[in-house]
């Protein structure tokens, strides 16, 4: 194999780099990572392995990097959780897992096209296949949409891993709820954030909360009202009733919020999820920053 690829000192800044089998196996699929799309056969039917992506299996992966199959699994795990490497549900089999380098296109950029191999995975690096890897001669445009997808199911593992620590009930169906996702024509910070308002009204007003599915479907237009902050009409009419009921102001509870998201966190890895998946605008605050620093630091 050769070709090269980009290693950013921020790597530095990053919990993993404390973790030598998570930092190794990390720069390990940077390696493995496709520069381009390549087209497999497996079953006698082409399977695209998009850029930023590659076919492997926990055994290979162990015999080429010197880790054990159980540390293979537990640093995929934690990579999985930092939303740094993910697991194609849909794509991976019973003879091999499809692992996707997260945002791969921040670490390795576009220009340096000209310098990579563009056969980067010979077929006897694949796992129990027989396959012929081939260059795929995507144009531009199917790039770009093939990118913006992969980066919509990228947030959307943010927001699922995010809504899984505010609900109380059902959690909803994870694919449906995908689907609705990348229907939504609002930024991940913009549904994070009606996220955070439509569940802190669930919790006042003591009410039942949608899943997940039914939260992020268009046709609800749940997603939007909460954005734009529109008061549900029995919430109005409880106003009217006791005007003088105090409200709080917004710092606090954003701050109080920030507290519970702490809270619901079991581990590290969870408080580092719900962190990726906060609005700029609530990290931006000193105290908020400074909780999570503490408690993901210690």
């Amino acid at each position: 194999m050769e070709g090269y690829i980009k290693l950013h000192r921020k790597i530095l800044d990053n919990g993993i780099f404390r973790k030598p089998n998570v930092s190794h196996l990390f720069n390990y699929c940077l390696l493995r990572a496709n520069w381009s799309d390549k087209t497999i056969v497996w079953n006698g039917q082409p399977l695209v392995v998009e850029r930023g992506s590659f076919v492997t299996g926990r055994k290979q992966i162990a015999l080429d990097t010197g880790l054990s199959e159980q540390n293979v699994r537990s640093a995929l795990r934690t990579l999985s959780h930092f939303s740094m490497v993910q697991k194609s549900t849909s794509k991976s089999t019973i003879k091999f897992s499809y692992l996707t380098v997260c945002n791969y296109n921040d670490y390795q950029h576009f220009e340096d096209e000209g310098n990579q191999q563009t056969n980067q995975q010979p077929t006897s690096n694949q796992p129990a296949i027989n396959q012929q890897l081939t260059t795929n001669k995507n144009n531009k445009t199917n790039n770009t949409k093939n990118t913006n997808k992969k980066n919509k199911e990228v947030d959307f593992e943010k927001w699922w891993a995010y809504w899984r620590t505010l609900i109380w009930k059902g959690v909803g169906k994870k694919q449906k709820a995908l689907e609705y996702y990348q229907l939504l024509e609002f930024t991940p910070e913009q549904i994070t954030e009606a996220t955070k308002k439509y569940i802190d009204d669930r919790k006042k007003t003591d009410t039942a909360h949608h899943s997940a599915e039914g939260f992020l479907n268009p046709a609800s237009k749940l997603v939007k009202q909460w954005l734009e902050d529109v008061t549900p009409v029995k919430q109005q009419e409880s106003f009217e009733q006791n005007r003088s009921a105090p409200i709080e102001k917004d710092w606090t509870n954003t701050y109080m919020e920030a507290s519970r998201m702490i809270a619901g966190a079991s581990n590290k890895s969870e408080l580092q999820v719900v962190w990726d998946a906060m609005a700029d605008s609530w990290k931006a605050k000193p105290k908020i920053y400074q909780m999570f620093k503490d408690k993901i630091l210690t």
